[in-house]
């Protein structure tokens, strides 16, 4: 077969491919002001299940198929799928009340136990004994299928106040309202921290507030975050990595086969980052360098505030670990890593003044923590081996620079930098210019601050939450 005659094919499938999620999408639409029966958009769904399964076996075809969307046609596709499933749990609730069906007869009954199944295994270590889903329809299979599964007592908290009406008959007549109870959001019957799992399934804005909410109250318990990864985002909300800041993914389930929904396990940054050990590389591997670029492509995927404009490409990238490589060996710059299970999750450099009439000085550049360790207290650390270094390297002023305006700049100053310049061409990103502030403090300025950060930790729980990033 020709290459003309290959592209050909390929084209023609992706079309239907788009056609088929239009019709959905479409279908969807009449349904809701009853222009076509729900048989229409139930068949469409099972189609577009069909060939989400099938895409999973072909990555390239997946790919271009997802490049070839548009936004709004995906959060229309996550619509459409999410009233489909909405309408088969109030369908089936009301025959289950009815005694007309079982509950092992629900349609999605099957594909429910399983997902269940591969998220206990996930916190199968941590034997949680009380549990909380953020988000349950009038049929609360998720919940049922938790307790049924690990015999734990599971509540439930709904966002539709007919949801919860039904859901509270239908956990009734199976018998499991002392085991499994249903909330209405605003009760004030249940609180996150009497919980040690959490499950959250919820769409992206609500789930995002629960997320914040529960980094700020500092939770300790486990949390389980439903998304969904690849081809699979058609009929599920993915979650935002900038979501999960604050949280250290410990874990995953990915679905597979006829499973629609992924799971991460998250864990709270202050309990990920008891573990994570401070270093001060005298050299720098190939390995190390590899995961010093993905920290800062990681970073760089949602900032433009540690100097590029976007991810770095191989040669950049490659050339830049070959001068820092360079420089570290001669001890012209030094680099702190923090380092969680063998992997950098966190840097900074010192950059000692080589001019003899500027020997007190040192310049600390590059600071940035994985998103995912934000807000667990390592910044504190890092800077009590900051002032430890500048001591050994009898360096007495610490020197920065940092974009105005932003969190960044707030949160230096709140370890006692103090600003005593500003530029107002600093950096261009685009057609953007942004200002630049400079700020310093002595070496042991710097410990007295982090004594004073302390001792008020110890009298209570800091209020003041870190920003999202360290970068400047």
């Amino acid at each position: 077969m020709s290459s003309a005659a290959v592209n050909w094919s390929i084209e023609s499938r992706e079309e239907l491919d788009l056609e088929l999620l239009r019709r959905v999408c479409e279908t969807f639409k009449a349904v809701t002001v009853n222009q076509l029966d729900f048989s229409m958009l139930h068949e469409n769904i099972l189609q577009l299940e069909k060939l989400i399964f099938c895409l999973d076996q072909d990555e390239f075809r997946a790919r271009s198929f997802l490049q070839a969307l548009t936004p709004e046609l995906i959060t229309s596709s996550n619509k459409a799928y999410h009233s489909w499933q909405s309408r088969l749990e109030y369908e089936f609730a009301a025959a289950f009340l009815q005694g007309k069906t079982s509950l092992q007869d629900y349609f999605l009954h099957k594909r429910s136990s399983e997902l269940v199944k591969r998220e206990l295994t996930l916190v199968s270590g941590a034997r949680p004994q009380r549990m909380l889903i953020m988000g349950s329809g009038p049929l609360p299979s998720s919940a049922i299928h938790v307790h049924l599964q690990s015999d734990m007592s599971v509540d439930c908290v709904g966002y539709d106040p007919g949801d919860v009406s039904i859901a509270r008959q239908v956990l009734k007549k199976c018998g499991f309202d002392g085991s499994v109870r249903m909330f209405r959001d605003g009760d004030t019957e249940y609180a996150a921290s009497n919980y040690d799992l959490i499950l959250i399934d919820l769409p992206r804005g609500p789930k995002r507030h629960i997320l914040r909410t529960l980094r700020k109250r500092r939770s300790e318990c486990l949390i389980l975050c439903r998304t969904s990864l690849g081809v699979r985002r058609l009929v599920y909300e993915p979650t935002s990595d900038r979501d999960f800041r604050g949280f250290h993914i410990q874990g995953q389930q990915v679905a597979e086969g006829e499973q629609t929904i992924s799971t991460l396990l998250l864990e709270a940054a202050t309990s990920a980052a008891t573990d994570i050990r401070l270093e001060w590389l005298k050299e720098i591997t190939p390995e190390q360098a590899t995961q010093i670029l993905r920290l800062m492509n990681r970073t760089l995927e949602e900032e433009t505030t540690i100097g590029f404009p976007g991810p770095l490409d191989e040669d950049t990238g490659n050339a830049l670990m070959c001068q820092l490589q360079a420089d570290v060996g001669e001890r012209r710059r030094h680099l702190l890593v923090a380092i969680k299970g063998g992997r950098i999750v966190g840097q900074l450099i010192l950059t000692p003044n080589s001019t003899p009439n500027h020997h007190h000085i040192v310049e600390l550049t590059r600071g940035t923590i994985d998103p995912s360790f934000r807000g667990g207290g390592l910044a504190f650390h890092a800077f009590e081996e900051v002032a430890r270094k500048c001591e050994e390297l009898e360096r007495e002023v610490i020197c920065l620079d940092v974009r105005a305006g932003t969190m960044a700049a707030i949160w230096w100053q709140h370890f006692g930098f103090k600003p005593y310049g500003l530029l107002q061409d600093y950096s261009r990103v685009g057609e953007k210019r942004y200002q630049g502030l400079y700020l310093t403090q002595t070496c042991t300025e710097l410990k007295e601050r982090i004594k004073e950060i302390r001792a008020k930790a110890t009298e209570a729980t800091p209020v003041f939450q870190p920003p999202n990033n360290l970068n400047y």
